[in-house]
């Protein structure tokens, strides 16, 4: 009765080993590209088919350049290396819907593991960074920023590489009436011209009781 016992038990360790090896510990951050006045609403970014992060409002760059865009940053611990990525979100300047599927080559998957053994984790911050345009793009960086006092002289410099270029989304179904408000509000502060008005859906009286 020990035998299966301890066969089942290192059986359980090395699937825990290999899962811990097929992990890395590494952040998500996210911004505008396509340059000012093209803000847009992330609905939906999920990676691998199976986790997703929370994003919403992002504001378009000044400089129109393929670095990667500035934004909020958050941790995700050890998780998988990203294959796909999906993402629909909503262009407040032309009042459009964008969805899109991303996948990543194997290429950029094993050029990824080498920069964690590049740039070790006791070190250095690894990101995924994700850019969508109001134009209907997006594109998606690796990033690796040192942490420590005693970084290189050139700590400053963002080391990246791109794992996709701008790649154009399809455009997708949707009800632009129900950012109405957000999209007023984006004119009021002058971040979208206001001609944009002038593509926004009638009011129905359902929307007006709002």
């Amino acid at each position: 009765m020990l035998k299966p016992v301890i066969w089942i038990s290192l059986l359980l360790i090395i699937i825990s080993a290999c899962e811990a090896s097929d992990t890395y510990d590494y952040g998500f951050a996210e911004g505008g590209i396509g340059g000012h006045g093209w803000p847009i609403w992330v609905e939906k970014l999920v990676f691998n088919e199976s986790w997703g992060v929370p994003v919403g409002n992002l504001s378009g760059q000044t400089e129109e350049d393929d670095s990667p865009p500035l934004g909020s940053f958050a941790n995700l611990g050890l998780i998988p290396l990203p294959y796909t990525v999906s993402a629909r979100w909503f262009s407040y300047r032309n009042q459009t819907f964008y969805e899109i599927t991303v996948e990543l080559s194997k290429t950029k998957q094993e050029q990824i593991k080498q920069w964690f053994q590049l740039y070790p984790t006791s070190k250095y911050n690894h990101k995924l960074i994700t850019g969508f345009a109001g134009q209907g793009e997006i594109q998606i960086w690796w990033n690796a920023s040192c942490v420590q006092s005693d970084c290189p002289e050139d700590h400053l410099e963002r080391h990246y590489f791109e794992l996709t270029s701008r790649v154009p989304a399809t455009v997708a179904e949707g009800d632009p009436s129900q950012y109405r408000e957000r999209t007023k509000g984006e004119i009021k502060d002058g971040t979208i011209p206001p001609e944009v008005l002038d593509l926004l859906p009638p009011e129905t009286d359902s929307s007006a009781l709002k």
